[in-house]
């Protein structure tokens, strides 16, 4: 796809071209379960086994916004302890798509002595859709931010702002992440899910280059099998796959429960 072509047209021609590779795609190695035959005079029966499968990953191009996945430097003191930064988890392209309407958001949350945490979504007309504040969380990890149902229209584009607000009185002092989501509709990519397990769900996810819900399905597989190192494993590999490429630090951060994440701040 030509760099030049107008932001606003290429998710027309991402619809017209669906399981065509539209950038060069990259390839992450995601666990999946196949069934080994063991000889007949064994007498013993099928067993299934894990292996690792490539996977395509393809990510939409960038738009032209800044990266922002992680904080501008900022003067003054920091309400963040270890020099750490808040990350967005997000592709270096800085745009994320989705096919539903209330789609969860993954940040790296250090940990921090803010006031409270904002997140808040614009159309592109520059109208604010969403804003919402959370506590801050008491410990640092992967957090899911949910955002509430039908906030996402389809074939529309947003851009979010998560912040940690350090000081209400001094918002210079704030750290701000920014990112793109758009969200879209594929009814034959919904049949397929509709029958997939969590595992190949990843998968179709990432040949689709739907980043936020690969990213989810993952964190909740990675949720529901702590222990499975195959699972974290691939997790790992989705967050340090080219044109996404966070260093191992990032990756191996732990995924806060979505029972322990930050809790809604009802005095808006």
């Amino acid at each position: 796809m030509p760099a030049t072509m107008p932001p606003k047209t290429w998710l027309t021609f991402f619809t017209a071209a669906f399981g065509l590779t539209f950038l060069s795609p990259t390839y992450i190695a995601i666990a999946q379960q196949k069934k080994e035959t063991l000889p007949n005079n064994l007498g013993q029966p099928q067993r299934t086994v894990q292996s690792a499968t490539r996977v395509r990953l393809n990510l939409p191009p960038s738009l032209g916004k800044p990266n922002r996945r992680v904080p501008a430097a900022t003067r003054g003191g920091s309400c963040i302890a270890n020099k750490q930064n808040l990350t967005a988890l997000i592709p270096q392209s800085n745009v994320g798509l989705t096919t539903i309407g209330n789609p969860t958001l993954y940040f790296f949350i250090p940990q921090n002595t803010g006031a409270y945490l904002e997140l808040v979504i614009q159309n592109e007309d520059e109208q604010t859709i969403y804003q919402q504040k959370y506590q801050t969380n008491t410990k640092a990890g992967i957090v899911g931010i949910n955002l509430p149902p039908n906030t996402l229209a389809v074939n529309q584009k947003y851009i979010w702002n998560f912040s940690i607000i350090c000081n209400p009185q001094n918002p210079a002092l704030s750290k701000l992440v920014q990112g793109t989501i758009q969200r879209f509709e594929n009814p034959s990519l919904m049949k397929k899910l509709a029958q997939a397990t969590l595992q190949e769900r990843v998968q179709l996810y990432a040949e689709a280059g739907i980043w936020h819900d690969a990213l989810d399905t993952l964190a909740r597989l990675r949720s529901s099998r702590p222990n499975d190192f195959k699972v974290k494993a691939d997790w790992e590999a989705l967050l340090t796959a080219p044109g996404v490429e966070f260093d191992k630090q990032i990756a191996q951060k732990p995924l806060i429960p979505q029972k322990e994440a930050p809790k809604l701040l009802l005095n808006n």
